[in-house]
């Protein structure tokens, strides 16, 4: 890869569209992000589009932005794929090791994870990845990387990630109505890991849990393996609903409540719990002065059904409080103020808030757990990630498009879409 070369990752959200591009800028150093764009999302429920037109134009904002930022071409993107429809399972596979001395060979790898492979469950699934959790040689197990080594059969257990076509078939079409590529696609909350996870981390046993809008996601990884991955469809995005309900207000100003004044456990307000919010002053439309309790209240109820539901996730795994790295939060909604209190008294592990690592001198702030996804995908693009070993399928749908070049006004959105 020259010097020169850029890496686009895009994240269509329920809430928000956002693209980074990153360039590394010399080769012994880690990528820098040079542009990042980020517009409102139109056309996407739980994280899935459901407009094509409407979604189109939100990806088309977010490009526009960061392509004015670098003046340049961009041609492709890694796309991260969302939404509860990608479900996970577990698979197997066995092989004869194939060179007459049994020295294992990348050959011996490929065929044990096409064995591992059932194909998609029905007409309207698709397998995303494979992911390796151990090979056995010889019922030797516990192997992370048999090339090299000397058995007659090689056993794989791995991980499948699979998904609804449509959904998927859909956020290309938006893509490639813009003329763009798609060099690479990774499922959100693993992208999310690679950005705030740590080797040893990953080795000891960690959560990591992504806050999104429509969705929320849980990766579980231990023995430097992912072991679990479940999207549950209920998001932040619920948390402004039921704001909006309990305040008899509208949406818009339920969300400018919850990032202004939200926090996620009504008893950490202190002081502050006796203050008042007037909605008037909010929206001249609006009637109406709640206490900041009261707002808390309703946050923490919901959010407590949401860990309620990753406790289930860990409790089939059989790793409820059971992962000493605990769990790292990001996505939009781990910027809610106590939302790690809760998380920790709720999952009763170690909980803290993720921020994305492995890119330095960023002319764009990413330092922020909302961007954990696309620096993930940034990172994953330029090889800086730890290998999962993963075994992609994406039917020849990477070919390259026509170049994508907008020049509009600087979309000056970012910051508008984060708590102070």
């Amino acid at each position: 890869m020259s010097k020169n070369e850029i890496i686009v990752g895009l994240d269509v959200g329920t809430s928000l569209t956002k693209i980074a591009v990153g360039r590394r800028l010399r080769e012994d150093k880690d990528p820098s992000i040079i542009a990042l764009g980020v517009a409102p999302s139109e056309g996407l429920r739980r994280g899935v589009v459901v407009d094509i037109q409407d979604a189109t134009r939100s990806i088309h904002l977010a490009l526009d932005s960061a392509s004015k930022m670098i003046e340049e071409d961009i041609k492709q993107v890694i796309i991260s794929l969302n939404g509860s429809h990608i479900k996970s399972f577990e698979t197997s596979g066995k092989v004869a090791v194939s060179r007459a001395d049994g020295e294992v060979t990348e050959e011996d790898i490929a065929r044990v994870l096409s064995n591992a492979n059932p194909g998609p469950s029905s007409q309207n699934k698709e397998i995303i990845t494979i992911i390796p959790k151990t090979y056995i040689l010889d019922e030797e197990s516990g192997i992370k990387n048999p090339v090299g080594m000397n058995g007659i059969r090689l056993e794989l257990e791995a991980l499948i990630l699979e998904g609804n076509a449509s959904p998927i078939r859909n956020l290309e079409k938006c893509i490639q109505t813009l003329g763009l590529g798609i060099e690479h696609q990774e499922v959100g909350i693993l992208a999310s890991a690679q950005a705030v996870l740590t080797k040893k981390q990953k080795d000891l046993g960690v959560a990591v849990i992504d806050l999104g809008a429509g969705t929320t996601s849980l990766a579980v990884y231990e023995e430097g393996r992912l072991i679990h991955v479940a999207i549950i469809p209920i998001g932040a995005a619920h948390i402004t609903n039921d704001i909006a309900i309990g305040l008899r207000t509208s949406i818009e100003v339920a969300e400018k409540v919850k990032l202004k004044y939200g926090s996620a456990l009504e008893d950490g307000l202190g002081a502050d719990s006796k203050l008042k919010i007037d909605l008037a002053k909010m929206n001249s439309e609006e009637v109406g002065v709640f206490p900041i309790s009261y707002i808390a209240s309703i946050i923490e109820a919901r959010l407590k059904e949401i860990f309620g539901l990753i406790i289930k996730e860990l409790q089939e795994i059989e790793r409820e409080g059971l992962l000493p790295a605990g769990a790292v939060l990001v996505g939009g909604g781990a910027n809610l103020n106590s939302i790690a209190d809760l998380a920790k008294q709720e999952l009763k592990l170690p909980v803290k808030i993720g921020i994305p690592q492995g890119v330095e001198g960023s002319i764009a702030d990413v330092d922020n757990a909302i961007y954990a996804n696309l620096v993930g995908l940034i990172l994953e693009g330029f090889g800086n990630t730890e290998e999962d070993g993963g075994f992609d399928y994406d039917g020849g749908r990477s070919a390259k498009k026509t170049p994508f070049k907008l020049w509009g006004p600087l979309n000056k959105l970012i910051k508008t879409f984060l708590p102070d």
